[in-house]
């Protein structure tokens, strides 16, 4: 459960006409009742403790990702897609044949086909958040694995997700917790940077033209 950035009450998050609002529970209000030790999560903030990073598994030799978040950590079979199966040298699967995977875990659902599975979601940690002046929108950074870094644009404040193992639909263009479903965020876009950004041909993530052969070089390996 979350906290309000003002008062440091317990609050959910819901959209309303579109804009993610924290509701406090029980009726309670924050006006008026400021509490200087609730973090508003204004600024650029980092998280030290959280990863996501190839590796290879100290038991068996195998490539594998290792991801830290939340006090929790989990080894994760390449590639990083859905349905994320759990490294069998560090899992205990419920019979001798299944294998478990982070979106049984957590019931996140994807689209399967005869040629195999076709999904827009992705899976890393926050990293890095930056929350505008004004709680308008937030920067991120995803960490993903195999030093790959998505930098994403929120709506609100989204400081919250700093250090958290987070979905991000491509498709919906919407990123979640995945311990809290429900905490939808959209990434933001005034109509000028929609007109003015380009698609990557590689991941199809949203760039400034002027980057897009430094995105090249740096996350898709291209001279």
């Amino acid at each position: 459960m979350s906290t309000c950035s003002r008062c440091g009450n317990t609050v959910e998050f819901r959209y309303v006409n579109g804009r993610c609002i924290p509701l406090h529970l029980y009726g309670a209000s924050c006006i008026g009742e400021g509490n200087s030790r609730a973090n508003d999560y204004s600024g650029y903030k980092t998280s030290d403790k959280s990863t996501c990073f190839c590796t290879t598994c100290p038991e068996c030799g195998d490539e594998v990702f290792f991801i830290r978040h939340n006090n929790g950590s989990v080894w994760i079979n390449p590639p990083l897609g859905p349905p994320w199966y759990k490294h069998a040298c560090f899992d205990e699967p419920t019979s001798s044949t299944s294998k478990s995977s982070i979106a049984s875990s957590y019931k996140i659902k994807f689209s399967e086909t005869e040629s195999g599975i076709e999904s827009n979601l992705i899976i890393g940690i926050v990293k890095s958040t930056y929350v505008d002046y004004f709680k308008t929108h937030t920067d991120l950074v995803l960490e993903t694995g195999k030093s790959e870094r998505i930098e994403l644009k929120i709506k609100n404040n989204a400081g919250f997700l700093l250090g958290k193992l987070c979905v991000f639909d491509k498709e919906s263009k919407t990123i979640w917790p995945i311990e809290e479903p429900t905490y939808i965020f959209e990434l933001y876009e005034s109509p000028k940077e929609a007109r003015e950004l380009i698609n990557c041909p590689e991941c199809n993530i949203k760039l400034n033209p002027k980057n897009l052969n430094k995105h090249l070089r740096r996350q898709h390996g291209r001279s």
